[in-house]
């Protein structure tokens, strides 16, 4: 018996990462695959912090619901669904999906859509995946915009 192929998928809070869940759960769907999600989480930005309200625990558990709530949003209301396994890491977002992209057929990420500048200039976790990853990656691009409502001036003199 072969092994199923994986699909693994970087899941967060945001709407490209959504956006990339449904595209790899199509295409785990479409290729007879398992679909991996990871969602990775850290506290070392705030550790020490006296804003910092919430302990590793709690920003753990808001890992867990987020990956929970996109799969349950996202995955289930499909007619189909691939196998899905889920992991919640500790550590730099590119870090968790390049050791995800080991053992994967394909990996799927989304973008914030910031721009070439500002991506180069921030470091981008999909640029930081696509160089290291050990599989082909997929980068989702932002939803379009929705097109600007035109507006009509109307002047004259009765």
């Amino acid at each position: 018996m072969t092994e199923r192929p994986i699909i693994a998928v970087g899941v967060d809070e945001t709407g490209s990462s959504r956006r990339a869940l449904a595209w790899a759960a199509q295409e785990a769907v479409r290729r007879g695959a398992a679909l991996h999600v990871i969602t990775a989480w850290s506290w070392d930005a705030v550790e020490g912090a006296p804003l910092a309200a919430v302990d590793p625990q709690t920003l753990l558990a808001i890992a867990e619901r987020t990956q929970r709530d996109a799969i349950a949003d996202v995955v289930g209301p499909m007619p189909a669904k691939p196998p899905i396994t889920r992991h919640v890491v500790r550590c730099p977002a590119a870090e968790a999906l390049a050791d995800a992209s080991k053992g994967a057929a394909l990996l799927v990420v989304g973008t914030h859509g910031r721009g070439p500048v500002r991506s180069f200039l921030l470091g981008s976790v999909s640029l930081s995946v696509i160089k290291h990853s050990a599989c082909p990656v997929v980068v989702m691009p932002p939803e379009p915009a929705p097109p600007a409502a035109s507006q009509t001036t109307v002047s004259g003199t009765a």
